[in-house]
């Protein structure tokens, strides 16, 4: 297969599978797999999480302002993130993690267990408000479980909506504070991978990358709007059984 269609099916991956509850490591992983493309561009790996970076803020970007107001939501959003940045860091720097040669059985096993603990926090009514009722303890409980997302299979997004939802907060509020977390935790990710960058004196812009770029902000872009407009009306459960039939088949088959 072309290497183009491949970026192009890579990014469309990453923006759909980065903010909904499925894990996008776990997808990554498995489509190169499939794909037989193993992606060691550290320039595609940064545009990637560029893309979904910049959809995420250009989304919610009157809201993102109306934040410089909040400076409460500001700290906590801050809170939240730091505890994922220490550990991320330890885990980048020290190759804690390799990605690449992550067991698929292990992704297959978190698919599973994680969905049925997102399930199990779901099954209850929930009405706090981010913006009324989010306080210092709430915010960090959320960054510590998001430390879990650093394993394949797991899901930032699964995890810190599994939080709030335990926290008592309703799914839109949850998944609202969760892509707000996705902004520092993501940049993050981003000066990692410019830090990697300068250290390999690596700059080998193409259209490849900026194909890579452009599909995964559009598809990031159109994944956002569509999971709040779904939750709003939704219960989790098409994620959670798609996360279990997928953990299953990947154990079974794989």
């Amino acid at each position: 297969m072309d290497e183009l269609i491949k970026i192009i099916i890579l990014g469309v991956v990453q923006g759909i599978t980065e903010f909904l509850p499925i894990s996008s490591n776990a997808h990554l992983i498995m489509i190169e797999r499939l794909l037989d493309y193993h992606n060691h561009n550290e320039i595609l790996n940064l545009v990637f999480h560029l893309g979904s970076l910049l959809a995420i803020i250009a989304y919610f970007f009157l809201e993102l302002l109306g934040l410089l107001k909040k400076p409460k939501i500001i700290f906590l959003i801050i809170t939240a993130t730091i505890p994922v940045i220490i550990v991320g860091y330890f885990v980048h720097e020290f190759r804690l993690i390799n990605y690449e040669y992550f067991s698929i059985k292990i992704i297959a096993t978190n698919l599973i267990v994680f969905g049925i603990i997102l399930f199990i926090s779901d099954r209850i009514n929930h009405s706090k408000i981010l913006y009324k009722d989010l306080d210092f303890k709430s915010s960090f409980m959320i960054g510590l479980f998001q430390i879990i997302s650093l394993m394949p299979g797991v899901s930032r997004s699964g995890i810190t909506l599994t939080a709030g939802r335990f926290l008592g907060y309703s799914r839109f509020e949850a998944a609202k504070f969760s892509f707000f977390l996705s902004i520092p935790t993501t940049a993050g990710a981003c000066f990692l991978g410019i830090l990697d960058l300068i250290k390999t004196n690596n700059s080998d812009l193409n259209y490849i990358a900026l194909v890579a770029f452009i599909t995964s902000f559009i598809s990031s872009y159109l994944t956002i709007k569509f999971f709040l407009f779904f939750i709003s009306k939704f219960n989790l459960n098409i994620f959670i059984y798609y996360r279990i039939i997928l953990g299953v088949f990947i154990l079974l088959f794989l």
